[in-house]
């Protein structure tokens, strides 16, 4: 089941480079793109489109791997750690008073 899954990745994978390199044979008229205030030379559409589904390609591995999750997790456990250290100097100042002290 492994490999029939492998081949069919791998037919799946030719076919989205075909695809991509027959829509970027039809479609090479350059245009420009402004985005907000920048204004980007003009280039063939298909490099544009390309270069859309790439980035979004990496923001989406990114964003799968949890980078972003891991390291606000890490933050977390710093937070925490230092919190316990507090609270146990804490609770070790309070058993090294006398009942007398308390009053």
């Amino acid at each position: 089941m492994k490999k029939l899954s492998n081949i069919f990745s791998g037919i799946f994978l030719v076919l989205v480079f075909i695809a991509s390199i027959t829509f970027a044979y039809f479609n090479t008229e350059e245009i420009g793109l402004t985005f907000g205030s920048f204004v980007f030379s003009p280039r063939p559409v298909s490099v544009w489109v390309v270069g859309a589904f790439v980035c979004g390609g990496f923001i989406g591995l990114i964003l799968g791997l949890g980078i972003f999750r891991q390291l606000k997790m890490r933050a977390e456990v710093r937070r925490l750690g230092k919190e316990l250290e507090k609270s146990q100097e804490e609770v070790n100042r309070l058993r090294s008073l006398s009942l007398k002290d308390l009053q």
